[in-house]
């Protein structure tokens, strides 16, 4: 089975990649756990599963410049956005399949860090949609 160490991971919100402001990218999902235990288990719980939820968590370097990070994530705050997240590189396939989604802009963070850091983005926000996967 092949590792994948993740150098080339892409990222783009609302069709334009901010790959180069990325150092992190993670992708949450889960489903609830709705429990359907009746007289008839024996006394074990029996579960299925019930209505899906997902985040994803974005580690950005933060550029002020005039078309730069800060400009373009600020107007976004509070809306939906369209994020894409590709593993490794912009060709999707088999071994690389590409996640889309809708996430809630519902945090920001402009300005973080103590003197001498880089200035960065920690940011979680839900998704507000369906994740597809897809590999062609």
């Amino acid at each position: 089975m092949a590792k994948l160490v993740l150098t080339n991971a892409v990222v783009k919100i609302n069709g334009t990649d901010y790959s180069s402001n990325v150092n992190q990218v993670e992708i949450a999902v889960t489903a609830d756990e709705v429990d359907t235990t009746a007289f008839s288990s024996t006394g074990w719980r029996t579960v299925t599963g019930g209505l899906k939820s997902g985040s994803v968590t974005l580690s950005f370097h933060n550029d002020y410049a005039a078309a730069g990070l800060d400009g373009a994530l600020w107007p976004l705050f509070n809306t939906l956005a369209t994020v894409v997240v590709l593993p490794n590189g912009t060709t999707v396939g088999t071994a690389n399949p590409s996640y889309t989604f809708t996430a809630l802009v519902n945090n920001l963070t402009p300005v973080s860090g103590s003197v001498g850091d880089l200035a960065v983005q920690n940011l979680t926000w839900p998704v507000s949609s369906e994740v597809t996967r897809a590999t062609a």
